[in-house]
């Protein structure tokens, strides 16, 4: 009777690990990206919007680069942090950057997430952002903003958008750490890609590299086959300076994932002669995202 009492504990004991380890994730590796995208009307760069992308790497490490917009101002973070064995993982600290001459944000965030899967994960994230422009201080807040990342591995699918599919991924251009993320949503009704929003970088001829967030127009049509494509040719005069941007956005949306192409390129000249001051070029970027 006590070897069998024995035996049936160890039975029990074998079943709750077997039963642990199925609700643990396999580790995750490789580039995630993703983000979080409020609806029209409210503005694409207005609060509640956010690009994130992780990095991770064997042992359990996460490199994270995310942007999180409030409404004075948007803050960039990078942390680390260590996956736990549940797939968990929260990082909380302070950031501070000085974006231009006489410009300071500070950004106070905690963010915290789990993989569900190696190849996807949500989590949500908060941030006081204090920005101060020449002496002068102006705090808000985020409140609290959820995402998701995917690692960009699924394909396509079935040519066509699905209604209020959301895609989360990847491009080929990288940050300090993780390649750069893209988050899109489309309508209810499968036929317009709402908005986007991708981390980018361009490089200029004086030597600068250019780094922040870009979007395609709002409510780009989406033809029957799921193709996208929008071409943005504008101009913004600015002080005594005159921007010419010229932007180019491509995708193929299917039932599991997408990809597509981007270039950005702008061009800044001063506004009385005329003359060339800057011209900044990201060149032709490939992307990829899953459902």
């Amino acid at each position: 009777m006590r070897l069998q009492a024995l035996s049936v504990a160890a039975i029990s004991v074998l079943a709750l690990c077997t039963a642990a380890a199925a609700e643990a994730p396999a580790p995750p590796l490789g580039n995630f990206g993703g983000g979080a995208l409020v609806p029209p009307p409210r503005g694409i760069f207005g609060a509640g919007n956010a690009v994130v992308a992780v990095r991770a790497l064997p042992k359990r490490r996460l490199e994270i680069e995310a942007t999180v917009r409030a409404k004075c101002a948007g803050g960039d973070i990078s942390a680390t942090a260590k996956l736990a064995a549940d797939g968990r993982f929260a990082a909380k600290d302070s950031a501070t950057e000085d974006p231009a001459p006489g410009v300071t944000i500070k950004t106070t965030y905690e963010l915290s997430g789990r993989f569900s899967t190696a190849t996807a994960a949500t989590g949500k994230i908060s941030a006081t952002i204090e920005q101060s422009v020449e002496g002068k201080t102006e705090s808000c807040e985020t409140g609290t903003v959820p995402f998701a990342i995917r690692r960009p591995t699924t394909g396509l699918g079935t040519p066509g958008a699905p209604k209020a599919a959301r895609y989360y991924g990847t491009t080929t251009q990288r940050g300090a750490g993780p390649d750069r993320p893209i988050v899109m949503r489309v309508s209810s009704d499968g036929r317009r890609l709402t908005r986007g929003l991708f981390g980018e970088a361009t490089k200029c001829n004086d030597g600068k590299l250019a780094i922040g967030l870009e979007a395609p127009s709002t409510n780009v049509a989406i033809d029957a086959n799921g193709r996208v494509r929008d071409h943005e040719h504008f101009t913004i005069t600015q002080g005594e300076t005159v921007v010419h941007v010229n932007d180019h956005f491509t995708a193929q949306l299917g039932s599991k994932g997408a990809s597509g192409t981007l270039s950005l390129s702008d061009q800044t000249d001063d506004r009385a002669s005329g003359n060339r001051l800057q011209a900044c070029k990201s060149g032709v970027v490939h992307w990829r995202a899953s459902r």
